[in-house]
């Protein structure tokens, strides 16, 4: 629950994102910048892309999403990534400190991409996933 709220205030953020020129990424490496925690793929498109936030957004994106199974899914500012369960696993869980953001940097091979339309993030599918740093930036809350 605490995993889908965060995603829904990530993506209440990014909604002057422009994406509508997504290029097609795949077969590249690249890097990712994304917050902490993630939430089973199934889980997202079912309980936060069906819902109003995206209506108008890309039908067949969701559908695609909706086809690649089992797998696990991390937000950025920009960017929604899906890998495996596998992959996932090479990124630190989310140690519980509050009053903070957490952000995970790791590379990974570009299998498909797609666009939600241009208020939304892009959508990455990887794989080869490579762990770089994690970043821990206190609110100045505490």
């Amino acid at each position: 629950m605490v995993i889908v709220i965060v995603a829904l205030s990530i993506m209440i953020n990014l909604n002057l994102t422009d994406n509508s020129d997504v290029m097609d990424k795949s077969g590249e490496r690249l890097s990712f910048n994304v917050s902490s925690g993630n939430t089973q793929l199934s889980r997202f498109v079912n309980d936060t892309m069906l819902g109003p936030k995206y209506s108008g957004c890309d039908v067949e994106t969701i559908k695609w999403m909706e086809s690649l199974g089992n797998k696990s899914v991390f937000f950025g500012n920009d960017q929604i990534v899906i890998m495996s369960i596998e992959d996932a696993e090479k990124i630190p869980k989310d140690p519980g400190i509050t009053d903070v953001y957490i952000y995970n940097h790791f590379e990974g091979d570009v299998i498909e991409n797609h666009d939600l339309g241009n208020k939304y993030p892009a959508v990455f599918y990887v794989e080869n996933v490579t762990f770089v740093t994690q970043e821990i930036i206190g609110t100045g809350l505490a």
